[in-house]
């Protein structure tokens, strides 16, 4: 019998050790704490599902940094929550880098095809309906995915394929289905049945599966096991880019554009602008186009700056009524200039300028609204025709702060729930081709949003962070909601920095704003002023109705995720109107 000698030894206990390691990471992947820290002192995670905000706090238990929770959080998005956002989809983060004081706003926004053109949604009869454009030929060349890798491989610290693999554990083993998903499900249960692979995983002895179901993706683990071993080449250089193009031009007819390799080798991330301004001496910072609420936002404190309202109470009806406005305006500019800036000239600064928020502030009236909904300011020569496009209505969004003061917030999407219908190796991919506008000339103008090659449509989402007056940072924010997400933010923003409320309070203020409710289970949305159900709001409905808003009390379901850094803390907010958390040390 052979005895080990003392180098063999030690090198079998380095085994034996490193082995043991490796199982207490997965254990530790799939146990959710039982009691979630919301304060802490080192760092902080904050998404709308628990098993998302677990990935991230392993990763940073374990000495991974922001970038290395994004990584894993977004991994284990596409496995639990595939009907709002996944690596099938694109991506907007906003990056601090505490130890440079520098902020990037990376972006991985989808883009159209090569075959793309401008008029592919319209017929003879005029633009074709949204509901017609969901399936194949909705799919854009995904983004998240560059986008993480990528800057993984310029700012990560914790290995690519040990972030992968929280993600694989929970698509092998199983995770609990939660309501939102099974919603989701039965909204757009018509669309959804019709693909084998999300038939197979969603439906049971041909009824939708309930919630709670156990839901293991097994195909969906295999393509993670890849990407973890070949990192974004895989989807882009790769077999699953081959799978992708070749289901989807199946299902399209010979006549509709097509996708190709090359779509996919020729993707890249972006760097885009930050959007800056000043708000009772903190520093707001957010994400410019085509990211497109975070300038709303932007604007929207600028023109509500002189109004103070920090002198009135959050349950009186006024400061609602001077937000409500101040956003119609901006979403006036919003909905005309919003596009991708590698396409289309977009004046950011100027709508930022002071005169023109002097100017633009005179719309709203003294008491009582706006009679008609404002029109875009004149900026260029030529004012680009208001652009009703559809806005991706399921999103994600995740907020971060690790112990060296690195932020991330990052909000990513699919489109409308589950995307466009068409999964792909266990993967959802996305329907944002459908968020261009469908008409892209209007009274002989070019819409700022109309579909060509290799172009981005634009977002309403609004990763956004707030530096205090001594530079250092306070707050990290953002929510999914579609065209709602601005005014998610903003009502919070004043909810902390003018009435002084805790991030959370901030979130649990009722979500009072103008527009329209897309409800696919009905057989019209509401528009005019959209107020929250049982919520204090409901009280002030009389005096909405006096100021003379169309007043519409029905469910508003944002998912704000901040992370408040006070009094050398980092508190974790989450909102309640969906199953979100924070969980921090």
């Amino acid at each position: 019998m052979n005895h080990l000698n003392t180098s063999q030894t030690m090198r079998l206990s380095l085994f034996i050790v490193s082995l043991f390691c490796f199982f207490t990471t997965i254990v530790k992947a799939n146990s959710l704490p039982i009691q979630p820290t919301t304060t802490g002192k080192s760092f902080m995670v904050s998404a709308t599902n628990p098993y998302v905000s677990n990935a991230g706090y392993q990763v940073l238990e374990q000495k991974g940094n922001a970038i290395d929770a994004m990584v894993a959080m977004q991994m284990v998005m596409t496995v639990v929550e595939p009907d709002m956002t996944g690596i099938g989809g694109g991506t907007f983060a906003l990056y601090f880098n505490n130890q440079a004081k520098q902020f990037h706003a990376f972006d991985g926004r989808e883009t159209a095809p090569a075959s793309a053109t401008a008029d592919m949604f319209m017929s003879k009869n005029g633009a074709i309906d949204n509901n017609k454009v969901l399936g194949p030929r909705s799919v854009a060349i995904p983004g998240t995915l560059k986008l993480l890798y990528q800057v993984h491989q310029q700012h990560g610290q914790l290995p690519w394929n040990q972030l992968i693999q929280p993600a694989i554990e929970l698509a092998i083993h199983g995770y609990a289905m939660n309501s939102y998903t099974h919603d989701i499900v039965v909204r757009e249960q018509t669309r959804l049945q019709r693909d084998p692979e999300i038939k197979a995983l969603y439906w049971d002895a041909g009824i939708i599966k309930p919630t709670g179901s156990l839901m293991k993706n097994p195909a969906l683990a295999q393509t993670l096991k890849q990407i973890a071993k070949q990192g974004d080449d895989y989807l882009y250089q790769g077999e699953l880019g081959e799978r992708i193009v070749q289901t989807v031009n199946q299902r399209l007819d010979d006549n509709q554009p097509k996708l190709s390799m090359a779509d996919f080798n020729n993707y890249q991330i972006k760097q885009r602008d930050i959007v800056k301004t000043q708000y009772h001496g903190n520093q707001i910072v957010s994400f410019g186009y085509p990211s497109s609420g975070g300038t709303m936002v932007a604007q929207s404190l600028e023109l509500l700056a002189p109004y103070q309202l920090s002198k009135m109470k959050s349950t009186d009806a006024e400061p609602w009524r001077l937000m409500t406005e101040a956003m119609r305006i901006t979403q006036a500019d919003r909905v005309a200039y919003a596009g991708d800036p590698d396409y289309v000239d977009v004046p950011s600064q100027q709508l930022l300028n002071k005169s023109y928020i002097d100017k633009r502030r005179k719309l709203i009236p003294e008491t009582g609204v706006m009679v008609e909904q404002p029109s875009a300011g004149k900026l260029m020569a030529h004012v680009p025709p208001s652009d009703s496009s559809l806005e991706g209505r399921d999103t994600g969004h995740i907020s971060i702060v690790d112990s060296q003061g690195n932020a991330i917030a990052m909000t990513s999407t699919v489109g409308t729930g589950m995307g466009s219908g068409v999964m792909v190796d266990g993967l959802i991919l996305n329907a944002q081709m459908d968020n261009f506008t469908h008409t892209p000339m209007v009274d002989g103008k070019s819409a700022q949003n109309a579909i060509a090659p290799g172009k981005r449509p634009r977002s309403a989402t609004t990763p956004l962070m707030v530096l205090d007056s001594q530079a250092q940072l306070r707050l990290v924010i953002g929510s999914p909601g579609s065209g709602q997400i601005p005014g998610y933010v903003l009502k919070t923003l004043v909810g902390i920095l003018d009435w002084d409320l805790p991030a959370q309070d901030a979130i649990d203020l009722p979500n009072i704003q103008y527009g329209t409710k897309i409800d696919r289970t009905k057989s019209q949305n509401s528009t005019g002023l959209l107020v929250e159900k049982k919520t204090f709001a409901e009280m002030l409905v009389p005096e909405f109705i006096d100021y003379g808003y169309p007043v519409h009390v029905l469910p508003m379901v944002s998912g704000l995720n901040a992370i408040e850094i006070k009094d050398n803390q980092v508190i974790g907010a989450s909102d309640r109107r969906r199953a979100s958390s924070s969980m921090g040390k």
